[in-house]
């Protein structure tokens, strides 16, 4: 597709332009391309398909295409999102004391879905722990070996915990939560199913078109 922009538009410019003005029309075109493509296509989660399906009363599914949703590690609590994304989709699954959800993020470039994996460490350096009493929190993290970087974070509160792996894969995040039991050490045996969700989708991610270069 970037070379059928490149000859089109070189063609229409003509010869009245300078080498200077084509090449940056050329790469605005390139790149609008490149980033109208960036789409997630319908059914692309993983969980997406229990949308449809049988539930009972007491559980509550959610599927979320808003770009302003911060991504599921969210230490500092931020309330919206900030880091140029071009798409999101969010499923999440509450019932009572459980909580799952799964997020993928594109963004238009490996440099800026790098950039923010950097937010979420720097947030999870920043807001590791705090509160007081039955507020008090704390987080634990681990790099792991999914797609081109991961990690695997525990999450610590007064009456429950939670287990989250986020994976970058070229210019896309994904991320996987469950609350449940995990250990201050973090052992892989506690964090299999959300890898393995991980990895998948982090191959998954490379089908789709600029993701993986």
């Amino acid at each position: 597709m970037a070379a059928a922009v490149v000859t089109v538009t070189a063609t229409a410019l003509g010869t009245g332009q300078t080498a200077t003005a084509q090449a940056a029309q050329v790469t605005a075109e390139v790149a609008s391309a490149v980033q109208a493509t960036a789409k997630l296509p319908r059914g692309f989660l993983l969980n997406e398909p229990k949308m449809n399906g049988p539930r009972r009363p007491w559980e509550h599914l959610k599927l979320s295409n808003s770009l302003k949703k911060p991504l599921e590690v969210n230490p500092c609590g931020r309330r919206t999102a900030r880091d140029g994304r071009s798409a999101s989709r969010t499923f999440t699954y509450l019932a009572e004391t459980v909580y799952r959800s799964e997020q993928v993020v594109l963004y238009p470039s490996a440099r800026a879905a790098k950039a923010a994996m950097r937010s979420v460490r720097a947030d999870l350096a920043e807001c590791g722990s705090g509160g007081r009493g039955h507020e008090r929190y704390s987080y634990r993290w681990k790099s792991t070996g999914v797609g081109d970087e991961a990690l695997r974070i525990g999450g610590f509160f007064f009456e429950n915990r939670s287990r989250s792996v986020v994976v970058r894969q070229g210019s896309a995040i994904a991320v996987y939560v469950r609350t449940g039991l995990v250990t201050k050490s973090l052992p892989i045996s506690q964090f299999r199913p959300l890898i393995k969700d991980a990895r998948t989708m982090a191959a998954k991610l490379c089908g789709l078109p600029g993701v993986c270069g």
